[in-house]
């Protein structure tokens, strides 16, 4: 019996020791690779008072545009970036992730005024 709680103990220890620690990010890197706007270029858009030619000067051309019967028109601009992250267990292997982040201003036009705009985010 004794024999029995000793095995029990080390194996009670060999799990702790697994289960605390054993997982580490070894690196993290994010770069853009696509940028159209940023969080300060959106915060310069007035509702009622942004028109279409001052949204063009400072985002450019929109990625897409969409009409719609009762006038409304949407532009799309996009935005781009990777990461990429490296986990190590032990440091007896490692593993790459890599994903992708899409960012989407979507900018709406009531007679070529902006008359709302939000962000949606898509992560693979």
């Amino acid at each position: 019996m004794r024999d029995n709680g000793m095995i029990k103990n080390i194996i009670a220890m060999a799990a702790g020791l697994t289960l605390t620690g054993c997982l580490v990010t070894v690196d993290s890197d994010s770069r853009p690779i696509h940028t159209a706007w940023d969080d300060g270029d959106v915060s310069r858009l007035e509702l009622g008072s942004s028109d279409q030619d001052w949204v063009r000067s400072s985002f450019g051309e929109p990625v897409s545009k969409m009409n719609y019967a009762d006038g409304t028109e949407i532009w799309k601009y996009r935005n781009r970036s990777e990461k990429d992250t490296e986990v190590g267990l032990f440091l007896v292997f490692s593993v790459d992730i890599e994903s992708e982040r899409i960012e989407t201003l979507s900018i709406e036009f009531v007679d070529g005024l902006v008359s709302n705009y939000w962000v949606e985010e898509d992560r693979y």
